[in-house]
């Protein structure tokens, strides 16, 4: 779009799941949050937090997002011409389903030593 020069034409919207930009599943390293919602500000890139994708149609996307306790705060329904989502992230297959080791989702479970329990 830069090289094209029609970057300032094109409205962009960033949605996660996350509670805040630059959580990284990590509750933030250092300045992360105000570092990357600098960058998205000086980029013009609008985001939603805390949000889930309840539909997506032909150029229209829904999105519902939630307040800090898990209830449903506001609905969007955002107009694109091209979106891309990325998986929910999960553990390795191998590992998968193992009772005691891993979560629902899959990843290891660990104590505060990193080590797991079982």
């Amino acid at each position: 779009l830069r090289r094209r020069k029609i970057r300032d034409k094109v409205p962009m919207t960033f949605i996660t799941a996350e509670p805040y930009i630059g959580h990284l599943g990590l509750g933030g390293v250092g300045d992360s949050k105000g570092l990357l919602e600098a960058a998205m500000r000086d980029r013009h890139i609008k985001w939603i937090t805390n949000a889930k994708t309840t539909k997506i149609e032909a150029g229209k996307m829904f999105v519902t997002e939630f307040d800090d306790s898990g209830n449903e705060k506001k609905q969007h329904e955002l107009p694109f011409n091209y979106g891309m989502m990325l998986p929910a992230f999960k553990g390795i297959d191998a590992v998968f389903g193992i009772e005691g080791l891993t979560n629902p989702r899959g990843f290891i479970l660990i104590d505060p030593f990193q080590r797991n329990p079982k």
